[in-house]
């Protein structure tokens, strides 16, 4: 029989149904009090009269929380079966649990006064369509929302006051540990501290991201790696490079002593469909709320950490940067300015069997739906600019090589230095491993067999990094001695031959001319047949020069009239092949003044109608 006068005979033929919810998956975890006298909210349904058949729980939107409804799957589903009168009885410890939003708490209030649907928690029943009852819940859901609300408010006024004087905990990157005062410290492992500042000074020298990766691999040197989570929470962990890894040290601003609050904010408007929560963008740097500098012991100037997030923000490859330097054979690729509209040039490729240098062009009106500004050839711009590039570095060559050979001997010492740190640290590990082993009781074979394949593995562990670093160190064992610095000043002397040596490859190339050009003005347009180039130097000055541009079309080079005629002769009876070795044989060249080869002999045939008609091409 029902316990209370509100409950009738037509609500005990539908379910009573007991909603379950906590905001977070570590109230879920912790709060254990909490979620049991949630539970247990299914005797207070049988003491009210139900049969323990009748009683349904719906707890699938635990750890999640009550201030929207449309990221909670079992609150939808109570929607709709109450919706289609099937509940006769909601529980929940209180008003919160269930919603703590005024609209969602309103409209399960709305739809239950619609069904007849009673709502209980563990001290009294109300009905929906009682005034009195009706006013007692709605002043529940008010305050519901107002505590959440004014917890909410008081929570973010803390942090922030906090935030703002720069002592509120974050999590500390690697390569710090926090003191017993609260303070913070280096992490007291060196190789942890120098293994940063090397990844540091790395992008100081290559200036760009993947390039750090592949020198950390090639050095066959592991960077460290924080873990979260687990019996080994904030230990340190050893790991290849990646490039997120590396790209995240790079970012933090932690390591140039500075703590930073608010770098992300929450945008309302776009939030996660599973848990409701608002997803996060970045902040510009010059927007963050709170940057404190001398927080931190620093592994790097706050002056160097500038440079380097304008570095790899130079390095995007978006409108507006010059992109990393790559392998393409565009000298000005992300330097290349239009002379006519300012935008940045395009670099256009073609087949390699066409043999044909890449193209700048600027499409910037064509992509607004305008025409395109101009194209043009990369050879005699990327010609004129090399000329312009070594005459400006030559006053400086030598002693430029001469900084460059003590950079590389400073460089392989620090790379040694690292390797060595490694196997120091795998010897550590070796002896861990060796006292583990000993100090247990071998009648215990269960435990000390683990513990020997452990002893082996570190023994083979460092047995590998000692392979690789004597591999590594043999190759660079020999330091550059006098006759190899008499070298290098004799290839100082003149530039030219390194810069055209087929071993110097075009990102190189690159990268030394963006020490002194900071951008390349083209116009081919303004003036027939020339385009005119100005240089704009680092140092703000400007140098103009105008070169020849390639003639095209009628004005073309033309292949000899003698070499044609010869190909027409030759082409019944002869392969392409057969043919460039016969034209080569007689002292034939093409328009370009070029040897013929299969594709220039194909060519002249296929322009002509003669094709594959009368030869095959091999």
């Amino acid at each position: 029989m029902p316990t209370d006068a509100k409950i009738r005979t037509d609500h005990l033929r539908r379910q009573a149904v007991v909603y379950v919810r906590q905001s977070t998956p570590r109230q879920v975890r912790d709060n254990r009090e909490s979620t049991a006298r949630q539970y247990a909210l299914t005797d207070r349904a049988r003491a009210l009269g139900w049969p323990a058949a009748a009683v349904q729980t719906i707890d699938e939107d635990q750890g999640r929380s009550g201030a929207r409804s449309d990221h909670r799957d079992g609150f939808k589903r109570l929607l709709a079966e109450i919706g289609a009168g099937q509940v006769g009885l909601v529980l929940a410890l209180e008003a919160s649990r269930l919603a703590r939003s005024s609209v969602d708490w309103h409209r399960l209030v709305e739809i239950c006064g619609i069904t007849k649907t009673l709502l209980a928690d563990e001290s009294a029943v109300y009905d929906p369509r009682d005034p009195n009852d009706r006013l007692l819940l709605g002043v529940k859901g008010t305050l519901s929302e107002a505590e959440l609300m004014t917890i909410r408010c008081r929570l973010h006024d803390g942090r922030w006051s906090k935030a703002r004087r720069g002592e509120m905990a974050k999590p500390l990157p690697v390569g710090y540990v926090r003191t017993e005062a609260g303070g913070v410290a280096e992490h007291p492992d060196r190789q942890v501290q120098a293994r940063l500042r090397y990844v540091f000074e790395l992008f100081a020298e290559l200036r760009v991201a993947r390039r750090v990766v592949a020198r950390l691999r090639r050095e066959k040197l592991q960077i460290p790696a924080q873990a979260w989570g687990g019996p080994g929470h904030g230990e340190v962990r050893w790991k290849v490079p990646t490039f997120g890894a590396v790209i995240r040290i790079l970012h933090n601003p932690a390591y140039a002593g500075t703590y930073a609050y608010g770098q992300k904010e929450y945008d309302p408007f776009d939030r996660s469909p599973v848990t409701g929560k608002a997803k996060t963008t970045a902040r510009q740097m010059a927007d963050w709320p709170v940057c404190v500098r001398g927080v931190y012991p620093a592994y790097l100037t706050w002056d160097e950490f500038l440079r380097n997030q304008q570095t790899l923000r130079e390095n995007w490859f978006r409108a507006g940067t010059r992109g990393a330097p790559r392998r393409g054979r565009a000298l000005l690729q992300g330097v290349a300015r239009c002379g006519r509209c300012g935008a940045r040039m395009s670099v256009f490729y073609y087949s390699t069997k066409e043999k044909r240098a890449p193209g700048y062009g600027c499409v910037a009106g064509y992509v607004d739906g305008g025409a395109t500004c101009q194209m043009m050839s990369s050879a005699p711009v990327d010609a004129a600019v090399a000329e312009l590039f070594l005459a400006a570095v030559t006053p400086a060559q030598v002693d430029v090589a001469l900084r460059a050979l003590d950079a590389y001997e400073a460089e392989r010492a620090e790379a040694r230095r690292q390797r060595q740190m490694q196997v120091q640290r795998a010897d550590y590990e070796v002896e861990i491993a060796r006292r583990r082993y000993e100090a247990i009781d071998p009648a215990n074979r269960l435990v000390a067999a683990e513990l020997e394949a452990r002893w082996e593995q570190a023994l083979r562990e460092r047995e590998r990094l000692r392979r690789e670093a004597e591999e590594l160190d043999r190759r660079s064992a020999s330091p550059l001695g006098a006759a190899e610095r008499r070298r290098v000043r004799e290839m100082a002397a003149d530039l030219g031959k390194v810069w055209h040596a087929a071993t110097t490859g075009m990102e190189d190339r690159k990268e030394l001319l963006r020490f002194l050009v900071h951008r390349v003005y083209l116009d081919g347009v303004t003036e027939a047949g020339q385009i005119r180039i100005e240089v704009e130097w680092q140092t703000g000055a400007r140098t103009k020069v105008t070169v020849p541009r390639p003639a095209v079309g009628a004005w073309a080079p033309k292949t000899p009239a003698a070499a044609v005629e010869r190909i027409r002769a030759l082409l019944p009876d002869n392969e392409y092949v057969k043919i460039a070795e016969i034209l080569e044989s007689e002292g034939f060249h093409t328009a370009k003044g070029l040897k013929f080869d299969v594709y220039s002999v194909g060519y002249v045939a296929r322009s002509r109608g003669w094709g594959r008609s009368t030869a095959k091409r091999s």
